[in-house]
């Protein structure tokens, strides 16, 4: 007798076992669905025949049978269904902003951010306040108007979201999913811009090589075009010549400095760049003078 009871025993016992994990696993999925719905819904009443969920308004929104663990065959397979389905975060959800105007070749203007600057990609001067125009500038506007008017546009960001004029620092995707930051290199309208690093810093170096080995908009004629039109704007040259014992001397107007080293030539080439675009003429003047310039009458 002792050895046909424990026989029978086993199977019973595997069996509340089983009927045991079951119901387990079903009162986890409940709590988890419950937990879900919590920030949703004003209240959760449960009955011994059915959970009911409702809004803020009161207003029952679901209700469905309360099953108890002892059945847990079908109420494992009812909440197995209701912990799969999840809602979509509207959060994550991507949001699209309408152009409302094209600054310049790399700054636009949208809605609810304001001013967007272009990552990874640098335009010729339009409309900068200490630079004058430079060539190809129009054109890298005009097709950036081209390619954005009457859109709106999905943004995406790097590291550092602002830059140091309060702008918005952005990718900026079209809806067919282009990247314009992108357009603008591959066509040659701009330069890839590495000052700063970026996550994209490599692809858009190569689109810049890419569209300069093609002869593409601002790199036709090999450069040619921009000399020319350089020229015809009537801009004040840098002169460079050459002295005795292998120094450099470099002329900007009336003003000259001499005997300077190859990396002192640079330098003040450089330097030369910044300041005949930050300083009025006489405080060029002044700032030459103190760097050791000196004037020549003729």
């Amino acid at each position: 007798m002792r050895k046909g009871a424990a026989s029978l025993a086993r199977p019973v016992r595997g069996y509340l076992f089983a009927s045991f994990f079951r119901g387990l696993v079903s009162f986890f999925c409940l709590a988890f669905l419950l937990a879900s719905m919590a920030g949703q819904a004003r209240t959760i009443e449960l009955s011994s025949d059915y959970v009911f969920v409702f809004n803020k308004s009161a207003k029952m929104v679901m209700a469905w049978p309360f099953l108890p663990l002892s059945r847990s065959a079908e109420a494992t397979g009812v909440f197995f269904s209701l912990c799969s389905h999840t809602q979509p975060d509207p959060d994550k959800q991507p949001r699209f902003y309408r152009v409302l105007r094209v600054v310049d070749g790399d700054t636009l203007e949208v809605e609810s951010i304001g001013e967007i600057r272009l990552i990874g990609v640098d335009t010729p001067e339009l409309y900068h306040p200490l630079k004058p125009v430079q060539f190809f500038a129009k054109e890298a506007s005009d097709l950036v108007k081209e390619l954005v008017s009457g859109l709106s546009v999905r943004l995406e960001y790097d590291r550092e979201k602002k830059d140091k004029y309060g702008r918005t620092l952005a990718y900026v995707y079209l809806p067919d999913g282009r990247c314009l930051n992108e357009e603008i290199i591959r066509r040659g309208y701009g330069f890839a811009y590495i000052r700063f690093p970026f996550k994209y810093l490599m692809k858009y170096r190569q689109l810049e090589a890419q569209a300069r080995a093609e002869g593409l908009g601002l790199w036709a004629n090999q450069g040619l075009d921009e000399f020319r039109w350089i020229i015809s704007q009537g801009s004040v040259p840098y002169e460079i010549f050459e002295m005795a014992n292998n120094w450099w001397g470099i002329k900007f107007k009336q003003y000259v400095k001499i005997r300077l080293t190859s990396e002192e030539l640079l330098k003040e080439i450089n330097n030369l760049r910044q300041w005949t675009n930050e300083f009025s003429d006489s405080d060029l003047r002044e700032t030459l003078f103190s760097h050791g310039w000196l004037e020549v009458k003729e």
